[in-house]
């Protein structure tokens, strides 16, 4: 079925009504037609307009460029040019302010002559929002900048100091494995160092969440068996859930492929995650770490049967600082951040499954180690 055209009285109607300036202009490029969104955005009436120069629509110092362009499109083959496939344009509005747009200009042949229509969008607040944006952007950048120099510097400037009391904690227990020291001496200095080496963790925290966000975390993976991995940080947190009796197990089917991971790194995300699920279990609990292969990547999950997190937190347990009203908040809240971040360096991802009252699952993956050929 043939589609009927629409009746001009339609046509004209619509354009008349259009938010976006409608003019057009015949031959001698004198207007004649000036829709209300021409009238919105110039200033002046169709009664002003109709019948006068385009010229009064453009400033001053692009008519002769204009009248080049002009020129040129009425001789051209395309009768037509789209916004986006011609420069930015300026108009001058009634008042004399001039303004940046975008234009879409078609040709039509009446009465042997050529006319035009052009169809003029007002950019300016697309503009002005593209430069504080791109003004925001800049002040980010100059506020993490400064940031990460303030870490920098503050960090070396603790660590000299905490280094300090680490080494004469140290030497003082030392001394009093060889010679008797007053109880409350050893019991102080056990303390001191135990304080400064949180002291120390912490700093590190700061320092690799600033590296993680500024993109400068760098990785080197290697071959390696996940198992090995597991082993080390198992071993690591063995002492804590020994004293907070919780039993650490391990599942590793022997299909399971070497992984390329930074070494260290993983072994530092996993100290996480089994730190937490430490912390967060009762007497007598259990947290299980397992590996199984995943297509191209190996599924590691750290289990717990502890206190659980609400539905309502998890969004928020990568957040920076962030830490569960329903724990003790000990630490600075940015243990999970690390991980996080550390396992995406690789490639990978992390998510988290929990339910108060039944405990967490922490998921993350790494990628599969590419198979060595055999010569």
């Amino acid at each position: 079925m043939q589609k009927k055209p629409l009746p001009d009285s339609v046509v004209r109607r619509a354009a008349a009504i259009s938010a976006d300036a409608i003019i057009c202009v015949d031959h001698r490029r004198l207007v004649t037609f000036f829709n209300h969104g021409a009238e919105a955005i110039f200033g002046w009436t169709e009664a002003e307009v109709i019948g006068q120069p385009l010229d009064m629509l453009i400033p001053s110092q692009f008519h002769a460029a204009h009248d080049k362009h002009m020129v040129a499109f009425a001789k051209a083959k395309e009768t037509a040019r789209l916004m986006g496939q011609r420069r930015e344009v300026f108009g001058v509005r009634k008042d004399g302010t001039q303004f940046p747009a975008e234009a879409a200009i078609a040709r039509v042949e009446l009465g042997g002559n050529n006319a035009f229509s052009v169809v003029l969008r007002d950019v300016t607040e697309r503009l002005r929002f593209i430069q504080e944006n791109a003004e925001l952007v800049d002040d980010l950048r100059a506020a993490v900048a400064a940031r990460d120099d303030m870490l920098s510097i503050v960090s070396h400037d603790l660590r000299n100091p905490v280094n300090a009391v680490k080494m004469l904690a140290s030497a003082i227990l030392r001394t009093g494995e060889a010679e008797a020291l007053p109880a409350d001496v050893g019991d102080h200095a056990a303390v001191m160092l135990q304080a400064a080496r949180q002291m120390d963790a912490l700093i590190q925290d700061l320092l690799d969440v600033s590296k993680l966000e500024s993109g400068r975390m760098a990785v080197d993976p290697q071959p390696v068996q996940i198992g090995e991995l597991i082993d080390a940080a198992s071993r690591i947190l063995e002492p804590m859930a020994d004293a907070m009796d919780v039993a650490l197990s391990v599942s590793i089917p022997a299909s399971v492929p070497l992984v390329d991971v930074d070494a260290d790194r993983i072994v530092q995300v996993l100290s996480n995650l089994i730190s937490n699920g430490i912390k967060y279990s009762a007497e007598g609990g259990k947290v299980h770490i397992s590996a199984a292969s995943d297509e191209d990547v190996v599924r590691i999950s750290v289990e717990d049967a502890g206190v659980g997190i609400p539905e309502s937190e998890l969004p928020r347990v990568f957040d920076r600082f962030w830490q569960s009203k329903r724990t003790n908040r000990s630490g600075a809240g940015l243990g999970l951040t690390i991980a996080r971040g550390l396992v995406r360096a690789h490639g990978g991802r992390m998510w988290i499954e929990s339910a108060v009252g039944t405990g967490t699952s922490v998921h993350f993956t790494v990628p599969r180690a590419a198979p060595t050929r055999r010569r």
